[in-house]
């Protein structure tokens, strides 16, 4: 690469003053060059190392443009990678740099808080003997170069180069395998292997992958594995810096698919609850449908009652309406297969009264003499003996094994020459189906005045 010094540039002006068909676009170049010299002295520094920069291959290449504006560069970078780099700098009329101006690419060397370590300072005009177009070969470092236009009034064309580290870091790489398992975690038939890589630095260039022992290959998209029995994929990513990640694998098997289930489920029914001495279910019936597969397994349970449409069964059905019921029933798996529809009838009928020892009752009062009495009167409507309790404020009597139609009675006398209005209370006690039961009964009886 040819770095032009001004001296250089001058003798090209003044052979290219020589035509006259250049004369008038010369004139803009004359008030161009003649500048100070002192901002050119880092020329020869921008060149430095080149010899031994030639033989290596850069790593990345940056450029600027500049056109007919001195306010601003038509085009520079803005980041960067660290690393031996080809910096370019192009003003001609390919840039738009119709006018003639000549534009410098320097590169700060002072100011603090920037990178001082590369030397570069480009002097370019469309009319040199490089055609406006320079380049060179540096070694950039991580950190913040300023670069800028050093020709008077084009102070306006400045910025920044942000260079970070070099990417040393592998892309991360993962593998997903996806398809129908059975109950022991094997693929049924085949299963689809899913390769992501990712890289926050340079970015991923590539992702290859290899079944068994077969070779590495790019991966694309998702790799089908159909054949029975068990399988390793490998697989790896390199990204655009040239990094590559470790291999990675993952097994898995793949079997071959049971036969097909033609099968219907059994399903039952059962009927619970209290039943009466008719076998009817007393005040309602639990019906409880179970269901079994043992190939593809149970789907859906249905029940339907009393010929309404089937509905889904998920708990115990409770059908405490009185009447005959009909509860129909069927169930279907997984693989389509629907049971015939089954039922189960019963009859639900309401609880009978409760037992008791049944008496007819009365009560009066009477003047025996100047005393009132009251007597009580309780007859056995049962079919089997009874013991009775009359019981009135007065007094109170037992009378056991009252038969069947017999009665008890008491009179109690008041001892009194009148009382009010009462209540006699009666008990009947008797067996029944084995079981004591009790009764109680009340009779009224008036208010009685004996002189």
């Amino acid at each position: 690469m040819r770095i032009r010094s001004l001296s250089g540039f001058l003798g090209d002006l003044r052979r290219a003053l020589r035509t006259p068909a250049t004369l008038g676009r010369m004139v803009l170049v004359i008030a161009a060059v003649a500048l100070p010299t002192v901002w050119l002295s880092g020329v020869g520094a921008a060149a430095q190392d080149q010899g031994q920069q030639a033989v290596q291959a850069a790593e990345q290449t940056l450029v600027w443009t500049a056109d007919n504006s001195y306010t601003q560069y038509k085009s520079a970078p803005t980041t960067a990678k660290a690393g031996l780099t080809t910096i370019v700098f192009e003003t001609n009329a390919s840039t738009g740099n119709t006018s003639g101006l000549t534009h410098t690419l320097t590169f700060d060397v002072s100011s603090p808080g920037y990178n001082h370590d590369v030397n570069v300072n480009f002097v370019a005009s469309p009319f040199d003997a490089s055609g406006g177009r320079h380049e060179v070969q540096v070694n950039l470092t991580p950190g913040t170069y300023r670069f800028y236009c050093a020709i008077p009034g084009h102070s306006g064309m400045v910025g920044e180069l942000v260079v970070t580290s070099a990417d040393t870091t592998p892309p991360t790489v993962a593998a997903d395998v996806s398809g129908e398992k059975n109950a022991d975690g094997d693929y049924v038939e085949s299963a689809a292997v899913t390769v992501s890589a990712t890289d926050t630095e340079s970015g991923v260039d590539t992702v290859e992958y290899a079944l068994d022992a077969g070779a590495f290959q790019a991966y694309t998209a998702p790799v089908p594995v159909n054949q029975v029995g068990e399988h390793t994929v490998s697989y790896r990513a390199t990204d655009k810096a040239g990094n590559t990640s470790e291999v990675q694998s993952v097994t898995f098997t793949v079997v071959a698919p049971q036969p097909k289930d033609t099968t219907p489920p059994t399903v039952a029914a059962d009927v619970s609850g209290e039943k009466n001495a008719d076998g009817d279910y007393v005040e309602s019936a639990t019906v409880t449908i179970s269901a079994t597969d043992t190939e593809s397994g149970v789907d859906t349970v249905e029940y339907a009652v009393d010929g309404q449409a089937f509905a889904s069964y998920t708990k115990a059905l409770v059908i405490d309406q009185q009447g005959a019921h009909t509860v129909s029933y069927r169930a279907t798996d997984k693989a389509g297969n629907t049971s015939d529809v089954a039922t189960t009838d019963f009859t639900v009928v309401m609880a009978p009264p409760p037992a008791e020892t049944p008496l007819t009752v009365t009560a009066s009062s009477r003047c025996v003499g100047s005393s009132v009495y009251v007597a009580v009167t309780a007859v056995n409507d049962g079919d089997v003996p009874a013991t009775v309790t009359l019981t009135t404020p007065y007094g109170s009597k037992t009378v056991a094994d009252v038969a069947p139609g017999k009665q008890a009675y008491q009179s109690f006398n008041a001892r009194a020459k009148q009382i009010g209005a009462g209540e006699a209370t009666v008990t009947g006690t008797s067996l029944i189906d084995g079981e004591k039961v009790t009764t109680s009964y009340e009779a009224d009886y008036t208010a009685t005045s004996c002189g």
